[in-house]
């Protein structure tokens, strides 16, 4: 067990165990703003990262800002199953409960590339690698059940997921990241209802399209401002709204928007056959990685 992690179980051991939050993507625009709100309000924290010294750079920033001591980074690379798994490995040697994840990280490259694993990028970090993190966080919630929440994307009100998905046979940068959100959004159905009588909710949140980070590069804002609008590009303190109100609710199964609107996820079915075609081959995939 690295340093970190020595610190982490060292911390604990002076106070009470209290159910670890954790958050992915926790160095980006949105993440930072969702990692301070749960910060200040004196949770436990993991930031899970891809680049583990900008975590480890916001994990001392927010204990100084916040004055809570139980912040921590750890390295998570969602492009890799492995790296998932060594991830969740580490998290289960702090023998601490989860109280919550939220899935807040996403890419959005310019150009097609292949992950470790054979599957496009974007679908392996937003989508199956996701889904993965998600089901082997579950053993590790507390015996009151735990929470999970799915960052989506107002881009998948514009597209319909292929055939041969989680293949991408044709790559086109929005279209294939819009699909990978549309994939987590209907798989969200799935989960909700299986880990209900686990007492783990799961819910979505749609932050709208938020203008920083990946949408830095002008060529993506003007493409997304064609498809939804200047008034639909948010910053990221509006975007956090969405994700706190569905990591606090005790629902489950709903889409959570800004200040005060929430529908079933199940109203995006439109297609019983695909929907049930995306969740048998996920967990086709999902369970040749897991224990």
């Amino acid at each position: 067990m690295d340093d970190n992690n020595t610190s982490l179980n060292q911390n604990t051991a002076a106070s009470e165990v209290k159910p670890l939050y954790i958050i992915t993507g926790a160095t980006g625009a949105m993440g930072k703003v969702i990692a301070k709100r749960i910060a200040a309000q004196g949770k436990p924290l993991i930031l899970a990262c891809r680049e583990l010294d900008k975590g480890e750079k916001l994990a001392s920033e927010l204990k100084e800002k916040t004055l809570n001591a139980d912040i921590h980074a750890m390295h998570l690379d969602l492009s890799s199953f492995a790296r998932v798994k060594a991830f969740v490995t580490e998290l289960t040697e702090l023998h601490r409960p989860v109280a919550a994840l939220i899935n807040n990280s996403a890419v959005l490259p310019r150009r097609r590339k292949t992950s470790v694993d054979g599957f496009e990028y974007t679908i392996q970090v937003n989508f199956l690698s996701t889904v993965l993190l998600s089901m082997m966080v579950v053993p590790l919630f507390s015996e009151n059940g735990g929470r999970i929440v799915m960052t989506t994307s107002l881009m998948r009100n514009f597209t319909s997921l292929p055939y041969e998905f989680p293949a991408v046979n044709n790559f086109v940068p929005l279209t294939t990241f819009a699909q990978s959100k549309l994939a987590l959004t209907l798989f969200s159905i799935y989960m909700s209802t299986t880990l209900r009588t686990r007492h783990v909710t799961v819910n979505c949140a749609d932050p709208g399209i938020i203008n920083a980070g990946m949408l830095t590069i002008s060529h993506w804002i003007d493409t997304i401002r064609d498809h939804v609008g200047q008034t639909l590009i948010h910053n990221p303190e509006d975007g956090a709204i969405a994700v706190m109100r569905a990591l606090e609710s005790s629902d489950t199964g709903f889409i959570f928007k800004g200040l005060d609107r929430q529908v079933k996820t199940s109203s995006l079915l439109k297609n019983r056959e695909v929907f049930i075609k995306l969740c048998n081959d996920t967990m086709r995939i999902i369970k040749s990685q897991m224990p």
